[in-house]
């Protein structure tokens, strides 16, 4: 059983991004569970190096963690928060729309959500020192044009009933995402990836058909067919051999 968590929320109206502060403040000897919420980035930043739009309107949410399981096994945590803020968003859908109305939601490997077709959350982290920072990024107001992707951004406004109108503020919809968060936490420091993992493959996208994963220079193809203890997507290719996926850009072929 874990020590319990005094998860906090701070808020700056702006910030380089939000992990800088998580970070500087893991530096300073911060407590695990502080959370710190920007309205909006003036450099946030997404996996391999990209920018991450982080207009006003947006939630922007890093959280500082000090997990006391080996770092090797930190990973889980991406997945647990890629499940956390699938939770926050369908939980704030179902205020408004009914169960025939609700869009599609789910979860595309390793830690993207993916709502209505559209990409409406970025994750990343980060190892400080002796601490793992967990940046999280989801559109709420509608997001203005970025350049190719392989899914197009989805903001919680392109779905909500009344379009921007009551649309759930950044603080509100960060507490919700931090709630969830904080289960599966403390699943994990109780029982290791093992739950998230279940809970993953249950919301799991593209899971049993052909799909495209870019891995640097060169793109592998053939059938989503499980998720490894490690993370790691098994790929099963088109020579009937089972290769393991350790970070990539997955892409659905055929219809």
């Amino acid at each position: 059983m874990t020590e319990p968590l005094n998860w906090s929320i701070a808020t700056e109206q702006s910030a380089t991004s939000t992990s800088d502060l998580a970070k500087r403040a893991a530096a300073n000897g911060a407590p695990s569970g502080q959370a710190f919420l920007a309205i909006e980035q003036t450099a946030g930043r997404g996996r391999y190096g990209r920018h991450w739009d982080s207009q006003k309107g947006g939630m922007y949410l890093s959280v500082l963690l000090r997990p006391s399981v080996p770092v090797d096994q930190w990973f889980a945590l991406s997945f647990a928060a890629s499940l956390a803020v699938l939770e926050a968003v369908r939980s704030q859908l179902a205020t408004h729309l009914s169960s025939a109305e609700m869009p599609q939601t789910g979860l595309k490997w390793p830690n993207d959500v993916i709502v209505a077709g559209g990409k409406i959350s970025g994750i990343l982290l980060e190892v400080e020192g002796k601490a793992l920072i967990v940046g999280s990024g989801v559109n709420i107001a509608p997001v203005g044009q970025m350049g190719p992707q392989n899914i197009a951004p989805i903001a919680l406004a392109d779905i909500w009933p009344d379009g921007a109108r009551d649309l759930p503020q950044p603080y509100d919809f960060a507490t919700a995402y931090l709630d969830r968060l904080a289960f599966w936490y403390d699943r994990f420091c109780q029982s290791g990836f093992g739950p998230i993992r279940d809970a993953w493959l249950e919301n799991a996208l593209f899971l049993g058909q052909h799909v495209a994963v870019q891995c640097d220079a060169k793109v592998l193809s053939g059938v989503f067919h499980d998720l490894g203890m490690d993370g790691t997507m098994l790929l099963l290719d088109d020579s009937g051999q089972t290769r393991h996926i350790t970070t990539g850009d997955v892409k659905l072929l055929g219809s």
